[in-house]
């Protein structure tokens, strides 16, 4: 009886902590991303010309900003996606943040205009380029880090 509930404590300190760090990263994923697009968005009004910002506009941004930190703590710091390797977890965040991001950007008025194929383009580029960029700092750094741990750990279990 006493190892049972000493074994149920341990499993709820084990998912507490579990939760306190998923909301702790969430935390700080929330005021990263939202504080500088807040300063991106006042140097863009400043170099437009235009004086205010609405709360409603800050709000959007907002929740654009807690929806990509939900979707980065979900597919980053999850141990079952992490599991599956990078591209698994990239390619999960993509899924889940784009379409989100697609229709805050409407509702914010970024995109204003559905039918300019210019915006579409550009956005579509930034998209891609950055999945590429992604796949090859996956496919370049970590598997010749992947090399040199491996090789290490061959050269220390043959030094006997």
């Amino acid at each position: 009886m006493q190892l049972s509930l000493n074994l149920c404590l341990e499993l709820r300190d084990k998912c507490m902590n579990g939760i306190r760090s998923l909301l702790a990263g969430l935390r700080d994923a929330i005021a990263y991303s939202f504080s500088w697009l807040v300063i991106c968005v006042i140097a863009m009004q400043l170099f437009s010309g235009k004086e205010t910002i609405t709360v409603d506009f800050l709000i959007k941004l907002f929740l654009l900003c807690f929806w990509g930190a939900l979707c980065f703590t979900i597919c980053f710091r999850n141990k079952g996606i992490e599991k599956r390797g990078f591209l698994f977890s990239l390619s999960c965040f993509y899924i889940m943040f784009i379409p989100v991001e697609i229709l805050l950007f409407y509702m914010m008025g970024i995109f204003q205009k559905a039918g300019n194929i210019w915006i579409w383009i550009a956005f579509a580029g930034i998209i891609a380029g950055m999945y590429i960029i992604s796949l090859l700092i996956d496919r370049m750094i970590m598997q010749k880090k992947a090399a040199v741990y491996t090789k290490k750990l061959a050269e220390y279990n043959n030094r006997e």
